[in-house]
């Protein structure tokens, strides 16, 4: 009789465990490479109390993100550092609904290295710099920025033969903090609170008049439209907790 009972609360836990496990889910995400930093600690937060649920994130370039994804890389939510990606998901019918923007980003020229000091964006015209990190224009919507913001000044042509260009802003920003580049471009989200931070960086703030506004924008894509923890994730980024980490970061929530 006793060995009746043990079986039976056995077979209990059991189906409780596998009750458990069969609602936990795991998706994918890609994600701007900007985001590194700020999207870790907001996905810690979200799933502090998600036992058995995980999200694996993969942070590239806004532009390879889309092409992926198009492709039919197994992606579940797409958050990217600009509007344009997402929004053309939607118009070409592989997201179910329309993108959502969740914040603004910052456009910062920046040092790494203590004998190029930055103090102001007409730094870059220092003879002595001979790398420029910037993130490819063509795939990274910072460095759409960057090419505006030096074109708005007339500094392009003088500087442009400098450039060393990252496929992603992360791989920019990489040049830059092992010095492999004088100086750089990169999003303040990158430098901010829990990104880089050493004591020989420096950096401006770019007038957010010299470049369009880097409205940056998130959206489920089909694949991911009935993924529960998809769509709690997304809402999770676009409520006010996550906003504060954003702010946190450098990024603009208005």
């Amino acid at each position: 009789m006793l060995n009746k009972i043990k079986k039976a609360v056995m077979v209990g836990i059991c189906g409780v465990f596998f009750s458990i496990n069969a609602q936990a889910e795991e998706i994918k995400v890609l994600a701007a490479a900007s985001l590194k930093y700020v999207l870790e600690e907001i996905k810690g937060d979200f799933l502090a109390d998600k036992k058995g649920d995980s999200i694996a994130i993969s942070y590239i370039s806004s532009g390879k993100a889309y092409a992926q994804i198009k492709n039919g890389s197994p992606t579940h939510l797409f958050v990217a550092a600009d509007v344009s990606y997402p929004a053309k998901l939607y118009a070409e019918k592989l997201a179910p609904s329309k993108e959502e923007i969740y914040a603004k980003g910052k456009l910062v020229f920046w040092s790494n290295d203590t004998n190029f000091k930055v103090k102001e964006f007409g730094d870059i015209l220092n003879p002595k710099i001979t790398h420029i990190a910037i993130p490819n224009p063509k795939v990274a919507p910072y460095g759409r920025a960057s090419m505006e913001a030096l074109e708005a000044t007339k500094m392009l042509e003088k500087v442009q033969n400098k450039f060393v260009t990252g496929e992603s802003i992360g791989a920019a920003t990489t040049y830059v903090e092992s010095k492999n580049a004088e100086v750089g471009f990169t999003a303040l989200s990158m430098l901010g609170e829990s990104g880089i931070n050493t004591p020989t960086m420096s950096f401006v703030a770019i007038d957010e008049k010299l470049y369009k506004p880097i409205e940056q924008a998130l959206v489920i894509t089909n694949y991911g439209k009935d993924s529960k923890l998809a769509k709690d994730f997304k809402e999770y980024i676009l409520s006010k907790s996550a906003k504060e980490k954003f702010v946190k970061f450098g990024y603009s929530v208005e």
